[in-house]
C-alpha cells in the first residue's frame, strides 16, 4: 500500500520537471516545432559599409623648413599625395623647376611650394636674397677706369686697390707744414728813442735753421707746399659684384620731336659689391677721405684665393726695378716743337671726351 503511494508521487514530480524543461525551451527559442522540425533561423540584415575614396595628386612639398633666401637643396622638398580638390594654384610640378632658384619667402615642413615662393637668383628688385651670409652690400662709385672698362658683370670677384698720398703736419694742429709764424718786436719813438710799444711781424713760413760760412745763420723756407708722398696698396679682397649699375631701373627718355634717334642710355656710375662688414667700414672711409681706388677683376673660381702684397711706394719702384736715379747735369734733352704740339693736342682731346663722360654720369 505505502509501496504504490510512493510510486505515484515519483511519477508527479517526473512529470512537473518534463513539462517545466518543454516550457523553458518553448520561451528560449531553442524548442521543437511539432513533428520534430527545427525551428527556421531568424532572418538577419547584412549591412555592407562602402567607403568612399578621395581622388588624389602628386605635388612638390617642403621635406624640412626652408629659410628665405635659402637654395633648394638635395633632400629640402620631394613629392607627396595631395587631395585633388585642395591642390593650391599654380604649384612646381617638377623638382626641376627649383635650379637656380631661392626661396622668396619662409616656407615650412610639409607647404605645398607653388611659384610665387620661388624667384630667381640675382632677380632686380630682391638684393637682399643674393647677399651671401655673413657679407653686407654696399653701393661703390664707379667710372670706365675704375671698373676694368665696365668689365665687371654681376657674380664677379674683385679687388679694391687704392692710392693715397701722405704728407707732413704739425701733430698737435693738424695742419700741414711748414707753420706760419709770426715774430714779437718793439717799436720806439724815432726822436726820443724810447720804447713805445710792441708789434707783430708779417707770417712768414717756419724755415729750417742753417749756418753758413762765416758763422752766417739764416732761415731756409720752402719754395712750394710739400710733394705728397704716394703710396699704392691692395685693400679690400673678394667683393662679390651684385649688380653694375642701379636696382631701380631708369626710365628711356622719350625720342626727341625732331625724329632724331634718342640718346644712348648713361653709362652705370655705381657697383654693388657683397663685403665682410669691416671691409663696409673700411669702403666708407675711403670714399668719405677722397681717397682714390679701383677694381681688379679676379679669375673665375679664385674667389677664395688670400693674396698678400706690399705696398708700393717710390723707394719700392726704384729698389725693385733698379731705376737708377739720374744724376744732375748742366742741359737736358727737350722734345721737338712738333712732338710738343701733339701732346697738347692729345691730352685737350682726352680732357674733352672725359667732360663729356662725367656730365653724362651726371
Amino acid at each position: 500500500m505505502q509501496r504504490g503511494r510512493l510510486l505515484i508521487i515519483l511519477g508527479i514530480i517526473l512529470g512537473l520537471a518534463t513539462l517545466a524543461a518543454v516550457a523553458v525551451l518553448v520561451f528560449s527559442g531553442g524548442g521543437l516545432l511539432p513533428g520534430g522540425a527545427e525551428p527556421a533561423p531568424t532572418p538577419q540584415i547584412v549591412q555592407e559599409e562602402t567607403e568612399a575614396v578621395i581622388p588624389t595628386t602628386q605635388v612638390i612639398v617642403a621635406l624640412q623648413p626652408i629659410a628665405r633666401g635659402s637654395e633648394f637643396v638635395a633632400g629640402s622638398i620631394g613629392r607627396r599625395d595631395w587631395p585633388a580638390n585642395n591642390v593650391p594654384p599654380d604649384i612646381i610640378a617638377d623638382e626641376a623647376e627649383t635650379i637656380g632658384k631661392v626661396a622668396k619667402t619662409e616656407i615650412v615642413q610639409g607647404q605645398v611650394l607653388v611659384r610665387s615662393m620661388l624667384v630667381d637668383k640675382g632677380v632686380s628688385g630682391e638684393a637682399s636674397l643674393n647677399v651671401p651670409p655673413g657679407r653686407v652690400a654696399v653701393a661703390y662709385p664707379m667710372t670706365r677706369q675704375t671698373s676694368i672698362a665696365y668689365a665687371i658683370q654681376p657674380g664677379d670677384f674683385v679687388d679694391l686697390l687704392v692710392t693715397s698720398n701722405f704728407i707732413d703736419v704739425d701733430e698737435e694742429f693738424q695742419s700741414p707744414l711748414p707753420n706760419k709764424t709770426r715774430f714779437f718786436f718793439p717799436t720806439f719813438d724815432s726822436e726820443s728813442g724810447v720804447q713805445t710799444g710792441i708789434e707783430l711781424s708779417a707770417p712768414i713760413d717756419e724755415g729750417r735753421f742753417e749756418l753758413g760760412a762765416g758763422d752766417v745763420a739764416s732761415i731756409v723756407n720752402a719754395s712750394s707746399s710739400q710733394i705728397p708722398r704716394r703710396v699704392a696698396q691692395l685693400t679690400v679682397q673678394s667683393a662679390k659684384v651684385l649688380r653694375v649699375g642701379p636696382w631701380i631701373e631708369e626710365p628711356t627718355p622719350p625720342p626727341p620731336d625732331d625724329g632724331s634717334p634718342p640718346p644712348p642710355p648713361p653709362l652705370p656710375n655705381v657697383v654693388t659689391l657683397a663685403v665682410t662688414p669691416q671691409d663696409a667700414l673700411v669702403m666708407l672711409w675711403l670714399r668719405q677721405s677722397g681717397i682714390y681706388s679701383e677694381m681688379a677683376l679676379r679669375a673665375a673660381g679664385e674667389d677664395q684665393a688670400d693674396h698678400l702684397t706690399e705696398a708700393v711706394t717710390l723707394q719700392y719702384m726704384l729698389t725693385r726695378f733698379n731705376i737708377a736715379v739720374p744724376p744732375k747735369i748742366e742741359f737736358v734733352m727737350a722734345p721737338s716743337v712738333e712732338e710738343l704740339r701733339q701732346q697738347f693736342e692729345n691730352l685737350r682731346v682726352v680732357e674733352e671726351v672725359q667732360s663729356v663722360q662725367d656730365n653724362s654720369q651726371q
